[in-house]
């Protein structure tokens, strides 16, 4: 059998439908994780600092700036992760579209 008379694996529209949803989930879960990562983080770390003549000294530092980073960072990767995941999807179904017209000679 020649080359190009072989089927595919699974068909592109098949394949292009799991993309989807791949995308949601990309999206959805990233941005729960970077949630997660900025309530993880907290917006204030205390520690206690033993120092010979004072005492014991709570050090606090706030970790706000940080945390805000993060979740920007961790939400725009989801966000263009799924943006990504879609357009690989719209590429998928429009090539399908044209393999179609040209098989079908119109």
């Amino acid at each position: 059998m020649p080359a190009g008379d072989r089927l595919p694996l699974v068909a592109i529209d098949r394949f292009a439908a799991y993309l989807a949803p791949a995308a949601v989930s990309v999206f959805v879960v990233g941005w729960i994780l970077a949630v997660a990562a900025f309530f993880i983080i907290g917006t204030e770390t205390c520690a206690t600092t033993e120092i010979p003549l004072a005492g014991d000294i709570k050090v606090c530092q706030d970790t706000t700036a940080s945390a805000v980073i993060l979740v920007t960072a961790i939400g725009f990767a989801a966000t263009v992760g799924s943006l990504f995941l879609l357009a690989i999807r719209s590429l998928l179904l429009s090539l399908d579209r044209i393999e179609a017209n040209t098989r079908r000679g119109g």
